[in-house]
């Protein structure tokens, strides 16, 4: 009884000792951090393949405009580039070409970049060796747009160039300024 008597006084006096000692180690105020890491982004998105029919008149026939998605989350911005390495190509027979004309504009824009037209305007003219053929646009700061891009087939009159099927490939390229 005495052995059990001293244990329940202890533990009173430990609980007793804990309630009135001036506690050391307590705060008022506590702080934690929270961090999310973005990673740099700057991207482009090619638009699907795209054909038309030739309407058999004299007159260049252009696409419809096609949206290309360009993204950058970097301060300093982007420049993209949408090329054209080589004139429209007959598929069976490579000699015969149609230039191209390219023409680009900024559509849909998202963030708080300022999108420019750099170069709005570039055709190929196979017969003087000028192969390709590019248009160029940049932006100020992070942000995404939707750059329009207009190809035409530039003919002379119809019925002096073959029949068949011509292709051409714009490549995009986009890269921070």
């Amino acid at each position: 009884m005495k052995f059990q008597f001293q244990f329940v006084t202890l533990i009173v006096s430990l609980c007793c000792s804990m309630m009135i000692a001036p506690v050391t180690n307590a705060q008022s105020t506590g702080t934690q951090t929270f961090s999310v890491v973005v990673p740099a982004n700057v991207s482009v998105i090619a638009p699907n393949s795209h054909s038309i029919i030739h309407d058999e008149t004299d007159n260049p026939q252009a696409f419809p405009p096609q949206a290309w998605i360009v993204r950058g989350n970097v301060l300093s911005g982007i420049n993209v580039t949408l090329a054209a390495d080589s004139p429209f190509v007959h598929k069976t027979d490579a000699t015969s070409r149609r230039d191209l004309q390219l023409d680009l504009s900024i559509g849909v824009v998202h963030g708080p970049a300022a999108w420019t037209v750099n170069v709005p305007t570039d055709a190929t003219d196979y017969s003087a060796g000028k192969t390709q053929a590019a248009v160029t646009a940049s932006s100020d700061g992070v942000g995404r747009a939707n750059v329009e891009l207009t190809v035409s087939f530039l003919t002379d009159e119809f019925g002096t160039f073959a029949a068949g099927t011509y292709d051409t490939t714009i490549t995009g390229t986009v890269a921070s300024n």
